[in-house]
C-alpha cells in the first residue's frame, strides 16, 4: 500500500485536494477528464483511501475485532471461518487476534482494537479475569462472547450446552461398562471446562458411581502438557478403563501417550474427546467425541453482533444462545 496522500495526488494532477476527494467519492461535479486523470494516478500509485478518516465521518468502520483463545486448535479455526464468512456476507471485514490463552495478550488485543475503532467484538475470553470485558461494556461497544461466558457479568453470548456434553460423554462410557473414568480437564476458570466437569459428575451420580477427585487431572488446554502428564498418570496405576478429555486437541496428546505406553485403544482404554474437530474421524483410531456446531457458533455470534451494531437488536437484555451438542460414536470406544 502506497504512502501517497491526497495532497500528493492533488499536486500530481494539478488540482485541489477537495477535487481529488470528490473524484474518489464519485461526486458528480468533477469532469470525467479530471476524474480519469486522478484515478490513473491513484491506480499507478496503489493509493488506498484512509479508512479511519472515512469511518470517523460515518461513525462506522464496518470492521469487527475477533479475539480467539488459540487458533492453533482447529476448534477455533472453524469458529473463525463461521465468523469471516458471515461478516463478509453482511459487508464487514474482521481483524483477528490470537491470545494463546494468555490474559495479558487478551487485554492488549482489546486495547489495540478499540484504538482501531472496530464496531464491535467477538471474543472467546481467557477467563482468568474479566475487567477488560467490563471496560468494553462500559464504553458501550457491542460485544458477543463465543463458546465461553461469565456468570458475574451479563453479555451477549453464543455457547454450547457443555454440562449436557460432559454428561453425554460420561454416560455413554458408563453404559459401555466403564466405572473408573479418568477426566482430563481444561483449566477450571474456563466456564466450558467447569461445566463439562459438572456433566461428568452428574452422570456418575445418576448411575450411582462414586466420584473420585484423583480421577480428575490435567487442568490445562495445552496438548503437549497433557501428553507428558498422561505418561505419568499411566505409571500411577489408577486402574481407569476409559478417558474423557476436555477437547479433541487434548485427546490427541492422550492417545499418543497411551500408545507409547503399549496400551491399545479401545481394547485397554476407551477414549472420548470433545469438539469433533475435522480430523477426529481421520485418526488411525477414529475418535468418539461430543460434536459442537463450531461454524454455527461463529455464524450466530456474528449475526447477533452485527444486528446490535446496526441497531436491529430487540429489547435491552443480552442476547444469549445455547446450542445443543451431540455424541458422535467412533472406534476409540
Amino acid at each position: 500500500m502506497s504512502d501517497l496522500t491526497l495532497r500528493d495526488i492533488a499536486k500530481k494532477a494539478g488540482v485541489s485536494i477537495t477535487t481529488v476527494s470528490r473524484a474518489l467519492n464519485n461526486k458528480p461535479d468533477v469532469s470525467s477528464k479530471t476524474k480519469d486523470k486522478i484515478l490513473s494516478i491513484v491506480k499507478k500509485s496503489g493509493y488506498t483511501p484512509n479508512l479511519l478518516a472515512k469511518s470517523l465521518r460515518c461513525q462506522k468502520s464496518k470492521t469487527i475485532g475477533v479475539v480467539l483463545a488459540d487458533i492453533s486448535n482447529p476448534f477455533f479455526a472453524a469458529i473463525a471461518k463461521g465468523i469471516e464468512d458471515t461478516a463478509h456476507k453482511r459487508g464487514y471485514s474482521i481483524i483477528l487476534v490470537n491470545t494463546d490463552e494468555e490474559y495479558e495478550k487478551e487485554k492488549e488485543a482489546l486495547r489495540v482494537l478499540v484504538e482501531k475503532r472496530v464496531d464491535g467484538f467477538l471474543i472467546t475470553p481467557v477467563q482468568k479475569e474479566y475487567k477488560d470485558i467490563l471496560r468494553i461494556k462500559e464504553r458501550r461497544i457491542p460485544l458477543v462472547l463465543l463458546a465461553r461466558h461469565f456468570d458475574a457479568i451479563e453479555t451477549n453470548s453464543v455457547v454450547n450446552d457443555d454440562e449436557l456434553g460432559g454428561f453425554l460423554a460420561t454416560e455413554y462410557l458408563i453404559q459401555k461398562g466403564h466405572k473408573r473414568i479418568l477426566y482430563i480437564s481444561g483449566p477450571l476458570y474456563n466456564s466450558s471446562a467447569l461445566e463439562r466437569l459438572n456433566g461428568y459428575k452428574r452422570a456418575l451420580k445418576e448411575h450411582q458411581i462414586q466420584f473420585e477427585e484423583k480421577l480428575v487431572r490435567g487442568y490445562t488446554a495445552k496438548m503437549g502438557k497433557v501428553y507428558t502428564l498422561m505418561k505419568e498418570i499411566v505409571k500411577e496405576k489408577l486402574n481407569f478403563t476409559a478417558i474423557f478429555t476436555f477437547s479433541d486437541f487434548l485427546a490427541l496428546g492422550v492417545m499418543k501417550a497411551i500408545r507409547e505406553e503399549k496400551l491399545k485403544i479401545p481394547d485397554d482404554v476407551a477414549v472420548v474427546g470433545y469438539d469433533d474437530i475435522e480430523f477426529a474421524s481421520f485418526l488411525e483410531t477414529p475418535l468418539t467425541t461430543v460434536h459442537m456446531r463450531k461454524y454455527r457458533l461463529g455464524m450466530e455470534g456474528t449475526n447477533i453482533l452485527i444486528d446490535e451494531i446496526e441497531g436491529k437488536k430487540v429489547g435491552e437484555k443480552p442476547n444469549t444462545l445455547t446450542i445443543k451438542p451431540e455424541l458422535i460414536v467412533r472406534k476409540s470406544t
